[in-house]
């Protein structure tokens, strides 16, 4: 997990430079980070400051500059410390899912595919299917579950006959708002296979450079 403490400071330096509603949240900032960390290349801040703020950077002053890039510096380097010790587990315990902490796992899920979409061609390569001779890559799939929760949006899903099927097995309806409810639960799930699946690139990739 990525220091709480860090991420509320990075909130904090962004609550000077723009209205609460114009950044990302903690825990957006916590699921930003989550993706941009697992990925297996490094990504030029240039390429990604703007997304702390939906895409549109405000202007800001040389000090704010100064101090959002210190407080943005610290985050990074806790994550890239919490991948190290291979401590970037899903964040959140489904247990005990109140309707505050389902809030506070959507913002993560946000914040989490706008650093999947950075390089959402990596993911969506079908690297995995290819290699085992599958119709459908599990990679993929895992980023459409998290899209589909985001946006609210099930014709993204592969598998959305499979997940309707198994729920009229278990004898209930398959509406929307029950294969929503179903992916909410894979989401753990979803989140762990892009992770192993990134640690695996990055061996191949080291190996790579190694060689």
């Amino acid at each position: 997990m990525i220091d709480k403490k860090l991420l509320h400071n990075l909130k904090l330096e962004l609550d000077k430079c723009a209205p609460e509603n114009e950044h990302l949240n903690q825990d957006g900032l916590s699921g930003f980070f989550y993706a941009l960390t697992i990925t297996p290349v490094i990504i030029d801040p240039a390429d990604w400051m703007a997304e702390l703020f939906y895409g549109e950077r405000p202007t800001l002053t040389g000090k704010q500059s100064k101090d959002l890039k210190k407080a943005v510096t610290a985050v990074v380097k806790a994550s890239n410390k919490a991948l190290l010790k291979s401590e970037l587990e899903f964040p959140y315990d489904f247990s005990a899912l109140d309707d505050a902490r389902f809030d506070c796992v959507w913002h993560w899920s946000a914040g989490f595919l706008q650093g999947i979409y950075l390089r959402l061609a990596f993911w969506k390569s079908g690297i995995i299917a290819n290699e085992t001779q599958q119709a459908s890559d599990v990679v993929a799939n895992s980023v459409d579950i998290i899209f589909a929760l985001v946006e609210g949006d099930l014709s993204v899903l592969n598998n959305i006959d499979q997940l309707k099927a198994q729920l009229q097995l278990a004898g209930k309806e398959p509406t929307d708002e029950l294969i929503m409810a179903s992916l909410l639960q894979a989401l753990p799930e979803a989140y762990e296979c892009i992770r192993l699946f990134a640690a695996q690139m990055s061996l191949r990739l080291l190996a790579k450079q190694t060689v």
